[in-house]
């Protein structure tokens, strides 16, 4: 068996994308963290595309694919894991579906683009202000997720939700329909 992460739902379910040797630099999310997100999200999916800013693996974007995302795009800049994400792509036929951006998450700018926005940045270097950028790189109507440790506890405003799933909380903001 290949190593890799498992994709845990959707027509790629069971399917292992790629990952780099000891899965550093990346930080993989949880397989129960992804079925939450995307239990969550429900139907969202469907009705645009789906950003994964600080995407490691890509898992997450695939997954978002695999359980019916039109499109998605993965923001990741480490050379190796950007590897393991092509690798996964190809072998899992994602060519026009699947975008790899080669950026810093911290440096990608796209407003208004996307349906969904999930960030899950590295734990000891979470940017400023990264709900608002990632609400900004969401369309009207859109759906911001953070993925956030739960050791770090934080008070968020309403309409903000927050979930929290062992060492993981997930975040949950939508962008204001008429913006």
């Amino acid at each position: 068996m290949k190593p890799g992460i498992r994709i845990t739902g959707g027509r790629f379910r069971g399917r292992k994308v790629h990952a780099p040797p000891g899965l550093e630099p990346t930080r993989p999310t949880p397989g129960i963290v992804r079925e939450a997100l995307f239990s969550i999200l429900g139907q969202q999916l469907q009705l645009g595309g789906f950003c994964d800013l600080y995407a490691g693996t890509g898992c997450v974007a695939i997954e978002a694919i695999s359980r019916g995302a039109p499109r998605a795009t993965a923001v990741e800049n480490h050379k190796m894991a950007i590897e393991c994400m092509r690798k996964s792509a190809q072998e899992l036929s994602l060519e026009g579906d699947f975008e790899i951006a080669g950026v810093d998450a911290a440096k990608f700018h796209r407003p208004g683009i996307f349906h969904i926005v999930f960030a899950d940045p590295p734990f000891g270097a979470i940017p400023e202000n990264l709900m608002e950028r990632c609400l900004d790189l969401c369309r009207p109507g859109g759906w911001a997720v953070l993925q956030w440790p739960s050791d770090r506890p934080r008070t968020w405003p309403e309409p903000i939700q927050v979930r929290r799933y062992g060492s993981s909380i997930l975040v949950i903001a939508r962008k204001d329909p008429a913006t």
